[in-house]
């Protein structure tokens, strides 16, 4: 049996190295990687079974299709491309190339991705996107503290003597990082949880603490406040290598611990047990991406931040603030080739919908997409959807008819990473990870380098994408080669880059203005709560499924669910099992309810994933906002109403 090596390119942390088993030009199995430090050997349920649900499924498309009259029609790729290019000069023509959106989602995270951006710069520049769906806003609070967003190495954390993970599950997001924190326990470390739901993380922690959903920050607050009382705070590390602490000290003092108490729903004797806990140290901090999604959820970021500073946390081994790396960071992202653009318009990601309807001078007339999913997995499905259904034409790249791309006019099939060349970063470690191509692409199915490098060639600019994956590769990894590693070694295995500190700001050295760490100096609060919709709606990851990259068999499982407090319930004469309508100030759906004594009273909760054409998707409530710092998306700040169904 042949194996290869490759990697799994889904948006997961993980970023697992995968072992493909090939017999008789067919791939029968996935395995972790043994040889990998971080995959460790296993891989996740869905990775497992990618095979089955995404790249041998019957719903993968592995051919060139055409709309017409609303039916799809297979075309060959002549003909796709001709159409495209067709399109694309039409609109650019007659209206100015900014007409044109270029919709790049996170469903492939690669080097050679970089490329797209290359050729739409190349084309003359057209609108793309700034902000996320994902973790914008605590990356915005913790580059103003530190100056550079840099998490702890995974494995420091064997070196932690309490690991408090904070608004994360990585039991079910980031299974490679929940053995390594099972590892740490196992040799005596605290696993602490702080989240408003108990995950399968909490169900498996030391502690767990729920707090009201968004008073984080107030939480925060109160460990600080209970550190200097008990005379635990690190006043070397404050007075010299810490800006704004006045400012900062002053904020906390307005505010006394029962007050806090009350704000977060969290007793003092809790934040008292949490803070003996975690000055018992070193002592990591693990953020998670239920922390982001709020408006002014940076602000809850560096409040977190601060009590790393007070005690003393910061740039020791087994300590800091960790939420994230820089995936393309690694990579020589001058490639896409910005000053190429003769004109540029960017629209904000958490509110494409409107930021589409609203479009002007010129509007948007064409959408190009690739690896993305914005009408399930945005908020405000149904006005993204609208705002994608209002232009003159779309084209997608992707392996199958999502919400999205079955509102194509042109649709190509690309490759997966069984079939692809390329490189991978992680936004989950340091570790950079080769993809291999397993077998020949499937039916017609072909890579986006390849279908961007033949629309280049019919646009009249072919030498300027022209080069094989390597030849691209050997370029966008230079900065890695720089460091002393072959570009044959980095496709043969995965590698930790060496330069990546495993204890980030040992040196005490940041790169904020003043040269040290910056205490947060200002904070404002609002619940955004009203008596019309009182409860908040939270929605969490699934363990069966990546996103809106949901296995087949699940769609066909009845409508969704969402989980409530027995008292909610009951108040309203509803039982578990029923039918309800959940209502928020942008839309409503029909789900069915569950009783959950785990779940506070003051949110329901369902998954996230969901697709609108099966009534699961959750976004149809979510209200389309914009985070204050970080152009973030804040998903948590929808309130909504359960009502019974007469």
């Amino acid at each position: 049996m042949k194996t290869v090596v490759t990697a799994c390119t889904r948006d997961c942390p993980g970023a697992c190295s995968v072992i493909a088993h090939v017999e008789d030009g067919k791939i029968v199995k996935l395995t972790g990687n043994r040889e990998h430090e971080f995959t460790a050997g296993f891989l996740c349920g869905s990775t497992k079974n990618y095979l089955k649900d995404r790249f041998y499924s019957s719903k993968r498309i592995l051919y060139p299709l055409k709309k017409v009259e609303g039916e799809w029609e297979r075309i060959s790729w002549d003909e796709a491309l001709d159409i495209a290019v067709e399109k694309l000069k039409e609109v650019k023509e007659k209206y100015g190339s900014t007409s044109i959106l270029y919709y790049q989602g996170f469903g492939a995270r690669t080097a050679l991705r970089i490329l797209n951006r290359r050729f739409f710069n190349l084309f003359g520049g057209v609108s793309t996107l700034y902000g996320t769906v994902c973790g914008g806003t605590g990356q915005a609070g913790q580059e103003l503290d530190f100056g550079e967003r840099i998490s702890h190495d995974p494995f420091d954390h064997l070196n932690s003597k309490a690991i408090i993970i904070w608004g994360r599950n990585p039991a079910v997001t980031d299974i490679h990082l929940w053995k390594i924190l099972k590892k740490a326990r196992k040799n005596g470390a605290k696993i602490v949880v702080i989240d408003p739901v108990k995950t399968e993380t909490a169900k498996r922690s030391n502690l767990h603490y729920r707090p009201i959903p968004n008073s984080d920050a107030f939480l925060a607050m109160g460990l600080s406040k209970i550190l200097f009382r008990e005379g635990f705070a690190d006043f070397d590390f404050i007075d010299n290598h810490t800006e704004n602490f006045e400012e900062y000290k002053k904020i906390i003092d307005g505010f006394d611990i029962s007050h806090i108490a009350d704000k977060c729903g969290i007793s003092v004797n809790e934040l008292e047990e949490l803070a003996s806990i975690y000055v018992n140290g070193p002592s990591s901090i693990i953020l998670g991406w239920g922390l982001h999604r709020y408006i002014k959820g940076h602000q809850t970021f560096r409040m977190i931040d601060a009590v790393a500073a007070v005690s003393g946390n910061i740039g020791i081994s087994g300590g800091g603030v960790s939420q994230g790396f820089e995936e393309f960071g690694y990579f020589n992202n001058s490639l896409e080739g910005a000053e190429l653009a003769e004109e540029v318009r960017k629209l904000p990601m958490p509110t494409i919908g409107e930021a589409i309807l609203k479009a002007e001078n010129p509007s948007i007339k064409l959408i190009f997409i690739s690896a993305g999913n914005p009408v399930a997995m945005n908020p405000n499905s149904k006005k993204v959807k609208k705002a994608f259904e209002s232009t003159d034409y779309m084209i997608a790249v992707d392996q199958i008819l999502n919400d999205t791309t079955e509102l194509a006019d042109l649709f190509l099939p690309a490759t997966t990473f069984l079939e692809d060349e390329d490189i991978l970063g992680s936004y989950g470690s340091n570790w950079i990870t080769p993809i291999n191509p397993v077998i020949e692409p499937l039916g017609e199915a072909k890579s986006e380098l390849w279908i961007f490098q033949q629309l280049a060639q019919r646009l009249g600019f072919r030498d300027e994408m022209a080069g094989t994956p390597k030849e691209w590769l050997s370029k966008l990894t230079s900065p890695i080669i720089n460091e002393g590693i072959l570009l044959e070694e980095l496709q043969k295995a995965p590698i930790r880059v060496q330069s990546a500190p495993k204890t980030p700001y040992a040196d005490k050295k940041f790169k904020t203005p003043s040269g040290k760490f910056e205490f947060i100096n200002d904070f404002e609060y609002k619940d955004g709560s009203n008596h019309e919709f009182p409860l908040r709606l939270l929605s969490i990851m699934p363990k069966k499924w990546i996103l809106s990259g949901i296995p087949e068999n699940e769609h066909k499982k009845g409508i969704l669910e969402v989980h409530a407090h027995p008292d909610i319930l009951k108040a309203q004469n509803i039982s578990s099992g029923d039918e309800v309508l959940l209502e928020s100030a942008v839309g409503s759906l029909i789900a069915k309810v569950i009783e959950d004594e785990e779940v506070r009273k003051d949110y329901v909760l369902t998954y996230l994933g969901g697709w609108l054409k099966y009534n699961k998707c959750v976004n149809i409530l979510t209200k389309d906002m914009i985070s204050e710092r970080g152009n973030g998306t804040p998903y948590n700040e929808t309130f909504v109403r359960i009502k019974k169904l007469e």
